[in-house]
């Protein structure tokens, strides 16, 4: 194995590990127990205290001896818990995080195929005319700057459709062959931002597991048509580990 091939599986195992870290931390993706939805009538929530409402992009709590105002992007404690709100089409939700929920406890790790340097391909991305509209998880419609991603698999022109990120790198949502029985139904890919050329990489070692895999109470985006591929990728994440295996 070559040195710039060590290097590369060295990065591929970090990033692997920042993931686990990130899933299983006592507030990570596994942690999640509620996404709530605020409006301007005041909403009572099981173990957090005061009572919530959404006022003028915030999630504002209130009760007695006890006020707390959060901006999307905030991260607030509260006990054991972890109080973050977020915002979709301007509404305001406040997400749950309890160290104790069994999606965490029970959770393990992320197992993940061998890291292959086949699955890595040289492609071109074009920023779209139109939007891209995806259908999410709980049934909502977001409306994303379009980016077609072109890559070239076994000689054969792939054009997928991506969501362009406010830094530049472009979010994939995709299906394969392998889903439901060596992978999850679906996974999420970044593409770190093209060049100046439009180039990018599309290393699909780095395909990960969406949070909806974690809990229910995330609201994944769903893979647009184009994005279901008749081929499998085995390559990325796969399943979660449980503790009990």
């Amino acid at each position: 194995m070559t040195t710039a091939t060590n290097t590369w599986v060295s990065d591929w195992q970090r990033w692997h590990a920042e993931r686990e870290t990130l899933s299983t931390d006592a507030h990570g993706l596994a942690a999640a127990t509620g996404t709530h939805w605020l409006s301007d009538i005041p909403l009572r929530i099981d173990g957090v205290p005061g009572e919530w409402v959404a006022a003028d992009g915030r999630a504002v709590g209130d009760g007695s001896g006890f006020h707390l105002e959060l901006t999307p992007g905030d991260r607030a404690p509260s006990g054991d818990l972890l109080l973050q709100p977020l915002i979709r089409a301007g509404e305001i939700a406040l997400r749950v995080f309890d160290p104790n929920a069994s999606t965490r406890t029970g959770l393990a790790g992320i197992d993940a195929f061998t890291p292959d340097q086949a699955w890595v391909f040289d492609g071109v991305a074009e920023t779209g005319s139109t939007p891209l509209l995806l259908d999410h998880i709980d049934g909502f419609v977001s409306t994303n700057t379009g980016v077609r991603v072109r890559i070239t698999v076994d000689g054969r022109e792939l054009v997928l459709s991506g969501a362009g990120a406010p830094n530049g790198d472009i979010q994939l949502t995709f299906a394969d062959t392998t889903n439901g029985s060596q992978t999850q139904r679906f996974r999420f890919l970044t593409i770190p931002a093209p060049d100046s050329q439009g180039r990018v990489v599309v290393d699909f070692n780095r395909a990960y597991l969406p949070p909806c895999t974690f809990s229910d109470h995330y609201l994944c985006p769903l893979p647009p048509p184009e994005n279901s591929l008749d081929f499998p990728v085995r390559a990325g994440e796969t399943f979660l580990r449980r503790a009990d295996r």
